[in-house]
């Protein structure tokens, strides 16, 4: 049986036509497979429906403006996080024998934050302590500890929720004008972050 070539380069031509009208090099059909990845378009424009929005730091809340939102869109988003070195939101600080105060190192930390502590390891102290106070241009938050005899070998563990850079919604949607999407807690964080998003409109 003879190779029907010209029907497979009619095909290729007719695929370019109506399914690319200009198809990307990389997006070339090859037999019944797509070559190469997908290509979207994230540029900001009127009828925009993906992209990458930054919500910054200081900022709970970020409005994307497109016409092709709709009341019953379905969003579609994920955070691309940056983060800066020695962004830790959580970790455990050893406290030595005889002190009253210890230290913690972060670029996560922000004044205002509430800040989780507990007693780890075996010698517990069964005493208080508290946040200090908070160094943001230094990165760095001290804790206060109610006695200064402290067992040998005692830690604090520390944990900064409001620091996790996870948790996006959409918070409104005005239809064929914009939609804002925010932190689901309502909290801002101490760092600029991308959200990827991408709507599919279905009326």
């Amino acid at each position: 049986m003879k190779s029907k070539w010209w029907l497979t380069a009619l095909f290729a031509l007719y695929a370019e036509q109506v399914l690319g009208c200009g198809v990307n090099p990389i997006e070339t059909l090859f037999r019944p497979h797509l070559r190469g990845p997908l290509m979207t378009q994230a540029q900001s424009k009127s009828n925009q429906f993906a992209g990458l929005t930054t919500i910054s730091s200081g900022s709970a809340t970020q409005v994307v403006s497109t016409n092709a939102v709709n009341s019953d869109s379905i969003l579609s988003l994920n955070v691309r996080a940056a983060l800066p070195s020695g962004y830790n939101t959580q970790g455990i600080v050893t406290v030595a024998s005889g002190i009253s105060t210890a230290a913690a190192s972060t670029s996560a930390v922000y004044s205002g934050q509430s800040i989780l502590l507990t007693w780890q390891g075996v010698n517990v102290q069964q005493g208080t302590f508290r946040v200090h106070s908070i160094h943001q241009a230094g990165g760095s938050f001290t804790i206060a500890i109610s006695s200064a005899t402290t067992n040998s070998g005692a830690a604090i563990g520390w944990h900064i929720p409001a620091a996790e850079p996870t948790g996006i919604k959409v918070n409104t949607i005005s239809p064929g004008n914009f939609f804002t999407l925010g932190w689901a807690d309502g909290q801002a964080r101490p760092v600029d972050v991308s959200v990827m998003w991408e709507l599919r409109r279905t009326s």
